[in-house]
């Protein structure tokens, strides 16, 4: 093990060295605390005013159907299975065993 920290120490060195340049660098061109807070400005519109564009953009939406109705679409294959209803478990499943 000691051999294997000798032999490689340099490389070692060079990418402790690595990451505390970048360490550094990204410390030394981050922003300060202050600027990362604004003031939020309220319009006369509301704050719904983008939900309610929202809805009329989806509103706007068309889908055409004769997708469906095209033979490539047709021969689509359906690889579902049923699930089974099954009998669930006990009511409660922590309860300790012999209780219900």
């Amino acid at each position: 093990m000691m051999n294997f920290i000798q032999r490689y120490q340099t490389v070692f060195i060079f990418i402790a060295v690595v990451g505390l340049l970048y360490a550094g660098y990204t410390y030394m061109t981050a922003k300060p605390a202050d600027e990362l807070l604004s003031e939020t400005i309220v319009t006369e519109a509301g704050p719904d005013q983008d939900l309610i564009a929202l809805l009329f953009e989806l509103k706007a939406i068309r889908l055409d159907s004769t997708l469906f109705e095209e033979p490539t679409y047709q021969s689509l294959v359906d690889f579902g299975r049923e699930l089974v209803p099954e009998q669930a478990g006990r009511n409660n499943p922590f309860a300790p065993l012999g209780t219900q």
